[in-house]
């Protein structure tokens, strides 16, 4: 999984004496790879993506020319499954990588669809180990 500092969230206040607190994910996110494409809102530039990680809150785009934090965006995602469509801001940006998006504005029947998906790709990952 990629290095997300932004949705961390302190786990425990101590692992143990002397040690740094430990930090895990405010919310699990799940390999996808899925065609993604991006269009800034306020100049409709265009970016074609894939994603690699998806999770209920955003997602993470591969992209060697990413936007930057603080962006707001129109992300489709493309699966033999359908489309899911939602407004997002970049909350942090990777240079020739990627970016880490955060969904917002997002309607009730996109939610739906999106966690259709999540839980096809829980019961996959069950199924495979």
């Amino acid at each position: 999984m990629r290095d997300d500092r932004s949705k961390l969230t302190t786990a425990t206040p101590f692992a143990g004496r002397g040690r740094k607190p430990v930090k895990q994910r405010a919310v699990q996110r799940c390999s996808l790879v899925a065609s993604a494409e991006i269009t800034e809102l306020s100049t409709g530039t265009r970016l074609s993506a894939r994603t690699s990680e998806l999770g209920i809150g955003g997602c993470y785009l591969e992209t060697l020319n990413p936007f930057p934090d603080g962006t707001v965006v129109q992300l489709r995602i493309l699966r033999d499954q359908g489309v899911f469509e939602t407004n997002a801001k970049v909350v942090y940006s990777h240079a020739n990588f990627g970016m880490g998006l955060a969904f917002t504005d997002m309607i009730a029947d996109q939610r739906s669809v999106l966690e259709d998906w999540l839980a096809d790709l829980v019961t996959q990952s069950r199924q495979a180990s």
